[in-house]
């Protein structure tokens, strides 16, 4: 016979624990997102300082739209742990406190080592996710936003919510890692998110051309795959996208046209 007091009280410390680890992200993410969000408003009011990657402006609802979707996906991030726990694998989490038990250079590693998981999960699941059957369930929502702003980052379906949760699981089971690595990973990882919808460029004129800026990703990159809901899949780099032939060929043009001179 069920206990409805123990119920109560499971669901209640189920719920709290969600709550707080949704507040962990969503602090995080809102002192990124008001950062950038700094520096889309002043180049918006100084455009002589900075050319827009797309000229016109967002569109009407958009920006209320994102923020009720960034709410669904803080909880659904924020409830990944508790679920996790709930589910007996908390134990097999490979998470250890002491940043320098490994050594320096293995912490270092990791930090590279989970960017280049998150890139290649990334780079995959969102491909799967363009697949005409799949798209109208997972990344419509995303896409609705045909010229991101900083609050783009987050305005996902909450299904594709759950598909980007992926790599972090990853991480967490497959390797050790410190506390200490995945702190400064998620705010590597929100930061470079919210860099890709900004709408500016914020990165060096020649940075295409570059043999190491040809393999990184930039928010010109991932604006031309809102506008054109295709090419540039990738989250830090271009490795995959020039593996696989999903580069936008005209990349490079259009990288060096955003960096030209702004008007006036």
């Amino acid at each position: 016979m069920f206990d409805i007091q123990t119920i109560y009280t499971t669901v209640l410390h189920f719920a709290l624990l969600v709550a707080r680890f949704a507040r962990f992200e969503a602090t995080r993410y809102l002192i990124v997102v008001a950062l950038f969000s700094a520096l889309w408003l002043w180049w918006r009011r100084h455009p002589h300082q900075r050319s827009k990657l797309q000229a016109h402006g967002s569109a009407p609802g958009q920006t209320r739209r994102e923020i009720v979707y960034t709410i669904y996906s803080l909880l659904i991030f924020g409830a990944i742990v508790p679920v996790l726990w709930a589910c007996g694998l908390g134990p097999y989490m490979r998470i250890y406190r002491d940043a320098g038990a490994h050594g320096w250079p293995y912490f270092a590693f990791t930090l590279v080592l989970m960017m280049l998981i998150q890139d290649t999960y990334f780079y995959w699941t969102h491909r799967l996710m363009h697949q005409r059957r799949l798209f109208r369930f997972f990344h419509r929502t995303h896409h609705l936003s045909t010229n991101p702003t900083p609050w783009t980052t987050y305005a996902i379906n909450p299904l594709e919510a759950v598909v980007n949760s992926g790599a972090s699981l990853i991480v967490l089971f497959l390797f050790p890692v410190s506390a200490l690595a995945l702190f400064i990973f998620g705010i590597v990882n929100t930061a470079y998110a919210v860099y890709g919808h900004l709408g500016y460029e914020i990165f060096p004129a020649g940075l295409a051309q570059h043999w190491l800026g040809r393999w990184i990703n930039t928010s010109v990159a991932h604006n031309t795959h809102h506008a054109r809901a295709r090419y540039n899949y990738g989250w830090y780099f271009l490795f995959w996208d020039r593996l696989m032939g999903t580069l936008d060929p005209h990349y490079q043009r259009s990288y060096a046209s955003a960096k030209s001179a702004p008007p006036g």
